[in-house]
């Protein structure tokens, strides 16, 4: 279930926590998957979009919000990447994130245009490996957490990362742009 942008917002000016709730549901896969557009490791983005997160609440909570929250999380988490890997030592290239600020701010596209979208995005899923599809579905679709699935399937948090991580890679290169676009029509 999807969160109406304008009541998460309402929650966000009279300080409710809930608000961080429904943004975590709703924002908080596709902006790890973003995040690797940038960093190396599933659990550098993790900690980046985390970082980003309480930072949200804790400078935003109790005041209203203008504009769009897609925008400004995935633009957020663009910077907070930069910042990340300057930290440690790698390059940054400064016209990629000025294009990544006006990627979601011109994003649009009509219902029929994000079901075609929508439809790509599962037909790749059904292209990938056995295991990447089954922990991708578990995480993403599912909602079930890094252990979850390693319990599910018996195997460890490690291999389910690694399967994890190999299935966004390769859904990334099959769909590329479109690949952020097709996570927030889930």
């Amino acid at each position: 279930m999807r969160y109406v942008e304008s009541d998460i917002l309402h929650l966000l000016k009279v300080g409710d926590e809930q608000c961080m709730r429904m943004i975590f549901k709703d924002y908080y896969r596709a902006l790890c998957v973003y995040a690797l557009k940038y960093l190396a490791t599933v659990e550098d983005a993790e900690d980046v979009v985390q970082n980003v997160l309480i930072a949200f609440w804790e400078n935003r909570k109790g005041s209203a919000f203008e504009g769009s929250l897609r925008a400004y999380l995935f633009g957020a988490v663009t910077k907070a990447s930069f910042k990340f890997l300057e930290r440690n030592g790698q390059i940054v290239f400064r016209d990629i994130e000025e294009r990544a600020d006006h990627f979601f701010e011109e994003m649009t596209y009509d219902e029929e245009e994000l079901k075609a979208i929508k439809d790509r995005l599962y037909r790749e899923i059904e292209l990938l490996p056995e295991n990447a599809r089954k922990v991708f579905n578990a995480i993403v679709l599912e909602g079930m957490t890094y252990k979850e699935v390693a319990e599910r399937l018996n195997v460890s948090v490690n291999t389910v990362k690694t399967h994890y991580s190999h299935a966004l890679k390769k859904l990334r290169e099959r769909l590329g742009d479109l690949f952020v676009v097709a996570l927030l029509c889930l």
